[in-house]
């Protein structure tokens, strides 16, 4: 009787063995997944970091140059609220949307063509 339930208890342990090796090899390949998608993540904010900081490297070029402030489309000077949120913003709040229009903003004037 002791050695049935000894062998019993040999063949649950073996069998728990497995499981749990059976359980860590998907747990490593898992990780390994998610580990990838950390590096996709990380490259991708990585990525919109440095074009931050491009942005705002060429809004110091622009102060330095003086044409900070104007709006390169329609050479009106971009809101101050606008650049208070968006301080490497290159057009004021209406050119973006008259370029997605297909319309032209006349320089000096704001007269829109449409």
């Amino acid at each position: 009787m002791l050695r049935t339930s000894r062998s019993l208890t040999t063949a649950q342990l073996r069998g728990l063995v497995q499981d749990l090796n059976t359980e860590r090899a998907r747990l490593e390949r898992r990780l390994a997944l998610e580990d990838f998608d950390l590096k996709e993540i990380a490259v991708g904010v990585h990525t919109e970091i440095a074009a931050r900081r491009d942005t705002l490297v060429a809004a110091l070029e622009r102060i330095a140059d003086g044409s900070y402030g104007v709006c390169e489309r329609c050479q009106q000077d971009i809101p101050l609220g606008r650049l208070t949120v968006m301080p490497e913003a290159t057009h004021c709040a209406v050119c973006p949307t008259l370029a997605k229009n297909g319309s032209v903003a006349v320089p000096a004037t704001n007269l829109v063509i449409h």
